[in-house]
């Protein structure tokens, strides 16, 4: 039986204000049956201007010892809003500071005042790993919760941000 070897977020922007723009030809960054993440509006409820604003999406995968990736997550996303508005100059964000959001995206929750953050933890580590046995693979909570967790950009969000 295949075993959980780490957790992948892969995370993807829209290069413009429509949907569509999001999606790529090439495999980059797709998911397993070759899902893709799809876009989140701004906290506006639009769709980014090309310039100061970028919507970004997030995909969360179990990596499995023999290469295969499942999804855990495929309804994540965020948008951010520049505070540079000079013509022709785009936002300032770094790789750090998506991946930071990434992370926070796909959970664990924050604490409530219904819930410590324990409860909020174990809830998130038993959810995934019950996503994971509907597919076929066995893994406790405590074991998904102490696997590293990588971040991958793709060429789009590398391609949008200021390296810091």
């Amino acid at each position: 039986m295949a075993t959980v070897t780490r957790l992948l977020t892969i995370v993807e922007v829209a290069a413009s204000g429509t949907p569509a723009d999001a999606v790529d030809d090439g495999d980059e960054g797709m998911g397993p049956d070759g899902a893709k993440p799809g876009l989140a509006p701004t906290t506006a409820g639009h769709f980014p201007d090309e310039l100061h604003e970028m919507s970004f999406s997030a995909l969360h995968l179990a990596v499995l010892d023999d290469g295969r990736r499942l999804t855990l997550l495929d309804d994540r996303g965020w948008g951010v809003t520049g505070l540079n508005r000079t013509a022709g100059v785009p936002m300032a964000m770094s790789a750090d500071v998506v991946e930071a959001d990434a992370r926070t995206g796909v959970g664990p929750d924050e604490a409530d005042d219904a819930h410590s953050q324990d409860e909020v933890d174990l809830h998130h580590w038993v959810n995934l790993a019950s996503i994971l046995a509907r597919q076929g693979v066995r893994v406790d909570a405590a074991t998904l919760s102490r696997l590293p967790h990588d971040v991958e950009l793709s060429d789009r969000v590398q391609g949008r941000l200021t390296w810091t």
